[in-house]
């Protein structure tokens, strides 16, 4: 069988002498004198040849269906070499089904040769080549079979293939040329060209038609791929709706109830229903403290199945920062004073105000301020503000620095991962859903900021940075991208 690399070499051998270099394909010489007023020479069948190659190997960059770049490859053929048909079959099925090695897809090879696609071949010559086995009397198997090209210039030529070559020269062909398709080191299937009349088959003319086989193979493959991880990106992106769906919709379904408990839980606590003695009320208060903490986790599964849909919408408005700070401190306040932190801010003196999303800022703030507080057990968390840039390029920056445990370096890169964990056995202890960090550097990136790891490290505390445009880039109630 021969190798594709030899078929480039021999490609490369004929481009490089006559009559391609007789004819100055390879560039003008310096030894020839300069002709005035010469007239123009029509292309030479080689320069046409080049021509084509050189058009082909531009069009085949485009995003291509498998079957539009096998057409492309035929269409040049025919235009370039006078052909009046052409056909591509490959091994096996098309496309070929993927089998993977070593984890990578790798295309399988059949056994059968298949029609890809045909130009000008009669119907009953076509389905003549359909699903042939690779031993059948016909030139395009036992290529396949051997990987060396099949060059018939006559019609005795074609006759030596009785059946197949009958059945050609009864269509109107008088020679034809069947050389293999190569892919990746293997071969993949065969391009067959036929002609009206009798056909002499030089030298450059074979490598052209070699050179197209190649061609055709590459152009297959990179459409396929192509093709192959279209369907898989769509495949993910609907998983991935159909994900956040069942989450946005467990998540409604779990806030009910949810709501019932508590609301139920106050009730009985406030001596509606009769009364209610202390140790009632201890445990009703572990009860009220459990379910809102549920409610917590729930009410973050939702938030970001709104955003992993695309249903988060950006509702903008003036607000002032020290505003929204406050809003945030409360709710973070009681877990940091149960722990023994401060809470502390620095920023500047006069107020800063802002047009943004008021309810996203501050859930970012919250986020941040409480991963701050749950993973310090002493010392204090520090709310550093400052405003950057002037006039449309204004930013607000925001710094939050713990005096906790720190992050290794080699897991920074994931701290923004959804449902990560650092220890996946902290779950059961600090009740985290491994949400809150993610959450908060997609409501930054949808209000046009980000949220960063500025600087951490184990035993010496961490700084994370929200940095956002004072003023609302987008459009107001503009729904965020999937």
């Amino acid at each position: 069988m021969t190798a594709p690399h030899a078929v480039a070499h021999e490609c490369l051998a004929v481009l490089a002498t006559p009559p391609f270099a007789e004819r100055g394909m390879l560039g003008p010489s310096n030894d020839t004198p300069r002709e005035v007023e010469r007239a123009p020479a029509p292309p030479s069948g080689a320069s046409v040849r080049l021509r084509a190659l050189a058009a082909l190997s531009g069009s085949l960059t485009d995003a291509l269906h498998p079957k539009e770049a096998v057409d492309l490859v035929e269409q040049q053929a025919l235009s370039a070499l006078g052909a009046t048909s052409a056909v591509v079959v490959t091994l096996g099925t098309f496309p070929p089904p993927l089998r993977s090695v070593l984890g990578a897809p790798v295309m399988s090879v059949g056994t059968t040769l298949h029609v890809v696609h045909a130009i000008g071949l009669p119907a009953e010559v076509r389905a003549a080549l359909h699903e042939l086995p690779l031993d059948a009397p016909v030139p395009f198997a036992e290529v396949a079979r051997t990987g060396a090209p099949l060059f018939l210039p006559t019609e005795a030529a074609l006759r030596t293939y009785p059946d197949w070559g009958a059945a050609m020269t009864a269509a109107g062909a008088g020679s034809a040329a069947v050389v293999p398709v190569w892919a990746n080191g293997e071969l993949r299937g065969v391009l067959g060209l036929a002609w009206p009349e009798p056909r002499t088959f030089d030298e450059d003319e074979r490598a052209f038609v070699l050179t197209l086989g190649v061609m055709c193979a590459q152009a297959i493959m990179r459409a396929h791929l192509r093709d192959t991880e279209r369907h898989a990106r769509e495949a993910a992106e609907l998983a991935n709706r159909s994900k956040a769906h069942f989450v946005a919709t467990i998540s409604h379904e779990l806030r009910t109830p949810m709501n019932a408990i508590l609301g139920y839980t106050a009730l009985i606590g406030d001596g509606i229903y009769g009364a209610v003695s202390a140790l009632q009320q201890e445990h009703l208060g572990r009860v009220r403290a459990s379910g809102q903490h549920l409610l917590g986790l729930i009410e973050e599964l939702l938030g970001y199945a709104r955003i992993e849909a695309g249903e988060a919408v950006v509702r903008p408005e003036s607000v002032g920062l020290i505003a929204v700070l406050e809003q945030s401190l409360v709710l973070v306040r009681p877990l940091a004073e149960l722990k023994g932190l401060r809470l502390r801010v620095e920023g500047p003196a006069e107020p800063v105000e802002l047009y943004t999303d008021p309810h996203k800022l501050r859930q970012i703030l919250v986020n941040l301020l409480a991963n701050a507080v749950k993973f310090t057990d002493q010392g204090e968390v520090v709310v550093l503000l400052r405003v950057e840039g002037r006039d449309a390029a204004v930013r607000l920056v925001i710094e939050v620095t713990d005096t906790g445990c720190g992050i290794p370096p080699e897991v920074q890169a994931h701290v923004f991962d959804p449902f990560w964990q650092a220890d996946p056995a902290s779950t059961h202890s600090d009740g985290s859903s491994g949400l809150g960090l993610s959450v908060a550097r997609q409501l930054a990136r949808l209000l046009g900021g980000d949220v960063v790891v500025a600087r951490s490290a184990p035993g010496e505390g961490s700084t994370f940075v929200v940095s956002l445009p004072a003023q609302y880039p987008g459009q107001p109630e503009r729904r965020a991208a999937p």
